[in-house]
Formats: C-alpha cells, sequence, structure tokens
C-alpha cells in the first residue's frame, strides 16, 4: 500500500515535468529500479494521450529509443525504453549501464530510476530529482535505517543542470515520521 502510495506522488511530480524536464528517481533496491519505472509506464498507458508526453510520436528521440530497446539484453530495458524511461543499478551489465547513461545524457530517456550508486559514480544531473523512500536496509545491523545525510545531499546534488537550467529541484518522499 505505501509503495503504491509513492508510485501514484511519483507519477504525479514526473506527470507535471512530463516533455517539459527530466526527472531521476533514486530508490534503494535494484528490484525497486525496475518495480518503479514499470509501474510509471503503466500510469502513462492509463492516462490519456500520456505516453506521447514523455516522448513526441513521430520524433527522431522514439525512433532511436525503439532501435536500442531491440538491441539490448535487459528484458526491463525493452519494456521500458521505447516510453522514455529507463533504469540503473549495479547489477545490470557495463554496456546497458553505458546506453543508458548516454541516452539520459543525450535528452532521450526523459526518466531514469537508478539506485544511489549512480549518484556517486556518474555525472549525470537532472532538472527535477525524487528521491523515493529514506530508508534503507542495512545488512550490517540487520535493520532499515535512514539514509545518511550525505547520500541525501550527494543525491540532491544532481538536480539543476547548468548548461540547461537556471534551477534544479529536488522532492524527498518519506513519512512524516522519517
Amino acid at each position: 500500500q505505501r509503495f503504491q502510495l509513492m508510485n501514484q506522488i511519483c507519477f504525479e511530480k514526473v506527470l507535471a515535468r512530463a516533455g517539459k524536464q527530466q526527472v531521476l528517481i533514486f530508490v534503494h533496491s535494484r528490484a525497486d529500479t525496475a518495480k518503479t519505472a514499470l509501474a510509471l509506464r503503466d500510469a502513462f498507458l492509463n492516462t490519456d494521450g500520456g505516453i506521447n508526453l514523455l516522448v513526441k510520436p513521430d520524433s527522431a528521440t522514439r525512433e532511436i529509443l525503439q532501435e536500442e530497446a531491440d538491441t539490448t539484453k535487459n528484458e526491463t530495458l525493452q519494456k521500458l525504453l521505447p516510453y522514455g524511461l529507463a533504469i540503473h543499478h549495479a547489477g545490470m551489465n557495463r554496456t546497458d549501464r553505458n546506453l543508458v547513461e548516454d541516452l539520459f545524457a543525450d535528452r532521450h530517456v526523459q526518466v531514469l530510476c537508478a539506485t544511489s550508486t549512480l549518484a556517486w559514480g556518474v555525472n549525470l544531473p537532472a532538472h527535477t530529482v525524487i528521491i523515493k523512500g529514506t530508508q534503507i536496509y542495512s545488512p550490517d545491523q540487520s535493520k532499515w535505517v535512514e539514509l545518511s545525510p550525505l547520500d541525501v545531499v550527494q543525491m540532491m546534488g544532481r538536480a539543476g543542470r547548468p548548461q540547461f537550467d537556471s534551477d534544479g529541484e529536488g522532492i524527498i518522499l518519506t513519512k512524516h515520521s522519517e
């Protein structure tokens, strides 16, 4: 239920920026990158004219994304790329990660769902950054713990692209108690 509520809020935030600004969504597990991105794709497909908000119907971008979707071995990317969405995490092979990074940097991918490793390792800014949840599982402590302030700053630091924007926007989705 919480996952659905966060996805709904995430979708509303992305929808408000669709076709205007790129959005980078940080989630806290590899599985969540795909779950979140597929939920967003489905929400756009269920919104009247929604899917054309991310990628214009007869654009070169749509053609490029479809070609790349046809060549990737990653099944999730095959389902997402034609719609202007993608995922990025350390469990993907290097070729697919590079592809996603290039497509996002070239502004073909509009919405990227990634784990925090992207915030630390790759310089990929977006106008809007959303942190979906502030708790991560700590194997050392065998429990859920709050993101560190340093992690939050690192992720939010991706908001705003000096070459495109005069400002950036950071959104944190969490519970009041967190």
